[in-house]
């Protein structure tokens, strides 16, 4: 392993000085040493790797002492990473949305498109699990959130024509709806996108234990003439008790339900009802 870091210092131009059970590193690009280290080892080799930042006058005794006492290699990238991930949300013009169609299933045709948040870090793109997970590391889901719902408004005004526009949101972010949701509705207004246009989706794997205060942000959506959608129907929580609370306009059924079915008995399970129009979910 110690021959694989010293490789992974090479690539990167680092000085490197070694001694038992030790790897010091210099150079402009020791700030990437953790990302490409961690890339480079197996999840078992870099639990065993701890790695921290030093004085370039930290010696003997006093080196050693710091690193015996660094944290895992991983955590201190995770450490880094959220850092960064922290700055996005400073500058919300590194966020946009990809959009994944959805079809109705008697014609083809494409009737909608759901809004999938990304965001630009240094020409990498980083995806929503790592967003929130940041976002709620930091206690900032509800800034994460709005900017989410707006981008995916704003990118799709010039392109949408009468197709509907499925967003995601986070209830717990939303404190008040009259409030919060006003910048929603403004991009939607500036975007020149109907309220019949959109639907929001509520992700049923959330936790939601405020039912009462869920049903009062989907009033309000409905209210204001959008549509509401429950997103993986069957993946998380009491699925039957908020399908039934919420009254969806959509209902979105997690992919498990219905992997490994007959053709016959996956088609009767997707099948669109009268009151509810039913579309499948993807993982």
């Amino acid at each position: 392993m110690t021959r694989l870091l010293d490789r992974v210092a090479a690539d990167l131009e680092l000085r490197a000085v070694s001694q038992p059970g030790l790897l010091r590193l210099e150079g402009d690009n020791v700030e990437r040493f953790p990302e490409a280290a961690t890339a480079a080892l197996s999840p078992t080799e870099a639990a065993e790797v701890r790695a921290t930042w030093a004085a370039p006058d930290l010696s003997g005794n006093a080196l050693v002492a710091a690193a015996l006492g660094a944290p895992l290699l991983t955590r201190l990238e995770g450490r880094r990473t959220h850092a960064e991930l922290h700055g996005l949300l400073d500058d919300e013009s590194a966020f946009y949305s990809r959009y994944q169609p959805i079809v109705d299933l008697v014609s083809g045709a494409v009737i909608g498109h759901e809004a999938l948040l990304r965001a630009d870090l240094d020409g990498r793109e980083i995806t929503p699990d790592r967003l929130f997970g940041m976002a709620e590391a930091t206690g900032r889901v509800h800034i994460l959130d709005r900017i989410g719902r707006e981008t995916a408004i704003r990118n799709a005004g010039g392109w949408l024509g009468s197709d509907l526009l499925f967003v995601n949101f986070v209830p717990t972010s939303i404190y008040r709806p009259e409030l919060c949701l006003q910048s929603t509705e403004r991009a939607a207004d500036e975007a020149g996108i109907s309220r019949s246009q959109l639907v929001f989706e509520v992700v049923e794997s959330h936790r939601v234990d405020e039912r009462g205060h869920l049903l009062a942000i989907l009033d309000h959506y409905r209210s204001r003439g959008c549509r509401v959608a429950l997103d993986d129907v069957g993946a998380g929580y009491s699925s039957l008790n908020l399908l039934a609370s919420i009254k969806p306009d959509v209902v979105k059924i997690d992919r498990e339900l219905v992997q490994g079915l007959p053709g016959d008995a996956s088609t009767a399970v997707v099948r669109p009802s009268p009151r509810w129009h039913t579309t499948l979910a993807g993982p």
